[in-house]
């Protein structure tokens, strides 16, 4: 299992990153290592969605908005770190 180096408030600012720069913005593209630490902690992560969560709803982000951002954050980041890559196969 992964040892979590993040605060939350870091998580946060890492997944806020990794879904802009998934969406076409322009920035760092955050390290995947760093992103896969966050798998395998289910209370963590949702210690994390809940202060991301937070944070969309102050910036005003509709629940439509918001719920793609949840979407992204189990399909892309916890689906695409446990799913295997069979693309080479």
């Amino acid at each position: 299992m992964n040892r979590i180096y993040w605060t939350v408030p870091e998580a946060v600012e890492l997944l806020a990153e990794a879904y802009w720069v998934d969406l076409g913005g322009q920035g760092l593209n955050p390290d995947p290592i760093a992103l896969e630490a966050l798998d395998g902690h289910p209370e963590y992560l949702g210690q994390v969605w809940s202060a991301w969560e937070d944070e969309l709803i102050l910036a005003e982000w509709s629940e439509a908005r918001r719920n793609q951002a949840h979407y992204w954050l189990d399909a892309v980041v916890i689906g695409g770190i446990a799913a295997p890559d069979h693309s080479s196969l």
